[in-house]
């Protein structure tokens, strides 16, 4: 089995000596660094905000709510990167302590005031954050990207 110092071999000898094609590359390698890049750029400009990813999911998934969501519903979310739903759920509490989430009498948490306020500031950040990944990269580059990820994805279901 091969593990990461291998791969990252590979990765440094290809840099060095250009003698691998990107075809040979090992895309576990690659897509592993991707995820840790953008994990990272997306992390820290939501920091300049004192928010968390997860938080941002959990806002992102209530504005999507036409009438908000319940905990249960919070925690049934489909959380990414091998986050448990607690991760969420806990963020949905932070949120409320903030001011940002209140509980109606029907329990749905929906936006305060200050939570659409903090949620716009966090859309110009995402959004900054999403130019900064895409960069000069053209729309057809990032769709066939994204599509040869989901084939590999789909190939080992």
């Amino acid at each position: 089995m091969t593990n990461v110092s291998t791969l990252r071999n590979v990765t440094a000898d290809t840099r060095q000596n250009g003698t691998t094609t990107p075809a040979q590359r090992p895309v576990a390698l690659v897509a592993w660094h991707a995820v840790e890049a953008v994990l990272r750029h997306s992390q820290t400009a939501l920091a300049h905000i004192d928010l968390t990813q997860p938080q941002w999911w959990a806002l992102n998934n209530v504005v999507r709510a036409e009438h908000g969501l319940t905990r249960e519903e919070i925690r049934a979310l489909d959380v990414p990167y091998g986050m448990g739903s607690e991760v969420i759920a806990q963020a949905s509490d932070a949120l409320m302590h903030r001011g940002w989430l209140v509980a109606g009498t029907d329990g749905r948490l929906t936006l305060t005031d200050q939570g659409r306020a903090g949620f716009a500031r966090a859309q110009g950040h995402m959004a900054q954050v999403r130019a900064d990944l895409v960069g000069d990269i053209t729309d057809e580059e990032y769709a066939v990207a994204v599509s040869v990820l989901q084939r590999v994805t789909d190939n080992l279901a």
